[in-house]
Order: C-alpha cells, then structure tokens, then sequence
C-alpha cells in the first residue's frame, strides 16, 4: 500500500507500506501504536518504546521507524496526491505539524 515510511534520521520518503496490522508489527518489530490526526485523513504507526525518538506529536514523542498512511473510516487507505504531498511536508521535521 502506498504510504511515507519515516527512518530515525532520514527524510521521509514515498514507499509501498505493509497493509496488515501483522505485517506492520514484523515491519516495525514489535507492537505497534498508532497516532491519528485530527483535521487530516492520516495516521501514523510506531513502536512506543525501545528505540530513538524520530518524531514528536503534540509533545508525544515517536520512536524508531514511522509508517504513515491514509486514513478514512476507521481504516488505512493509500496515500495519493494532494494528500501525499502535504504529508511528506509535514512530516520533514522533526515535531510535526498537525
């Protein structure tokens, strides 16, 4: 599914994400936690604990790799366009805007 992937220490960068809830939590190694944002069609998915700090949202902070997706009725959808495009500005720095 096409998404951002988030590397510690990396731009973001268009990718193909995994689409499964299982699938994120090998791609991310472990479990998993999810941010969604509030006016935006998107989420964010990340490990809790355990690795650096990549991102911070609303003081919370992200660690490790990010996955971000669309997001719309309770569920991922791919990131496309307009949307991508806004996403991969925001998520350039390091505290993100919402």
């Amino acid at each position: 599914m096409k998404g951002i992937l988030i590397e510690p220490g990396k731009a973001p960068e268009p990718a193909n994400l995994p689409d499964t809830l299982s699938a994120m939590e090998s791609r991310l190694g472990g479990t998993v936690e999810h941010y969604i944002f509030p006016r935006t069609p998107a989420v964010l998915f990340f490990r809790t604990a355990g690795q650096p700090v990549n991102r911070v949202v609303r003081g919370q902070p992200l660690c490790g790799t990010i996955l971000c997706y669309g997001w719309r009725g309770g569920d991922i959808k791919p990131l496309s366009g307009a949307l991508l495009t806004e996403m991969l500005d925001r998520l350039k720095d390091t505290e993100v805007r919402v």
